[in-house]
């Protein structure tokens, strides 16, 4: 081929930067209740631990019992609703953050997904985040307690 009639290749530079440097999904976009993955976008995986996610109202009277801060008698705990694999509250804790930090850091990064509260020691429980799904949050101020 000669130089006359070489082609020239039309590349977009836009195109293959996309490619190589894909946009990361914002958290108001991640599926709603996705928690796990959002903790470690937040968080960065190994650095947060759940320590509760479902349980039964059995579960929740007995903690009552024991002085931890759950819901009022007759009341329903969001941790209560759902079941054990998709409850619509996770207690939590993060490595080297108090649980004011914790709960600030994942408010500015859930894109809302989540109503987040820094819960003292309370009972049994050490210091901890409560976290509800922002889909199962009542947009009327609430009347109970939380976790």
């Amino acid at each position: 081929m000669t130089a006359a009639h070489a082609q020239i290749e039309v590349v977009s530079a836009d195109a293959d930067y996309a490619r190589f440097h894909p946009k990361p999904v914002p958290a108001s976009q991640a599926p709603a209740g996705d928690f796990s993955a959002t903790m470690d976008r937040v968080f960065g995986p190994g650095r947060w631990r759940q320590t509760s996610g479902y349980r039964t109202k059995a579960q929740e009277d007995a903690l009552r019992r024991q002085g931890a801060g759950t819901v009022a008698p007759g009341r329903t705990s969001k941790h209560s609703v759902g079941g054990p694999e998709a409850p619509q509250a996770y207690d939590a804790v993060v490595a080297h953050l108090s649980t004011a930090e914790a709960a600030a850091k994942l408010k500015q990064n859930a894109g809302g997904a989540f109503r987040v509260l820094a819960e003292r020691a309370h009972g049994p429980q050490g210091a901890h985040l409560h976290v509800e799904l922002a889909s199962s949050v009542p947009r009327a101020p609430r009347n109970s307690a939380d976790d």
